[in-house]
């Protein structure tokens, strides 16, 4: 087997600069299902929610889909899991791991940075608190961000990792 490659290696400098870390190789499954069948397993039904832990967290993408993130190199276990879990529904249960590569902003200055490029309100006044996750754009490419205690996680396709940390140090 390939040993993997992280899309951000070589910009350990640029990270540290951003006061970024990358997070690296998370278990990311995507699930589709009716949103009563969500409610089963337990998945946020209110929009832009996060529910869970750092070990396994769900971020509500959509009415009818959701992103499943773990640790490292669960993917095989969650995913068995969560189709046993979904048995005789109608469902998807999709293993994209590979498809997003993830950092973690830790700067004070994360939300100013990250509204440079983003029209979502970022303000912790205006609801942007830990707990909340969205879909958007951050200067024209397809990011996730998932607001922590004292971090920004920003999901990104690993195509777009070295720009977006360009696009980033130029905001910083």
């Amino acid at each position: 087997m390939a040993e993997q490659r992280s899309p951000f290696a070589g910009r350990t400098a640029e990270l540290d600069a951003l006061e970024a870390i990358e997070v690296p190789f998370l278990t990311q499954i995507d699930v589709r299902c009716a949103p009563e069948i969500a409610q089963r397993l337990g998945f946020p039904l209110v929009a832009n929610t996060v529910a869970g832990d750092m070990a396994r967290g769900v971020l509500w993408l959509g009415p009818d889909e959701w992103l499943v993130v773990g640790l490292s190199g669960g993917a095989a276990t969650m995913v068995a899991e969560l189709e046993a879990a979904l048995d005789g529904t109608h469902h998807a249960v999709v293993d994209v791991s590979q498809n997003r590569a993830v950092i973690e902003l830790r700067g004070r200055d994360r939300h100013e940075v990250l509204a440079s490029g983003c029209s979502l309100d970022l303000d912790p006044r205006g609801g942007w608190a830990p707990g909340v996750c969205a879909q958007t754009l951050f200067a024209h490419a397809p990011v996730i961000l998932q607001e922590l205690d004292g971090a920004t996680r920003v999901f990104m396709r690993p195509s777009f990792a070295h720009y977006l940390v360009d696009r980033l140090s130029v905001a910083r």
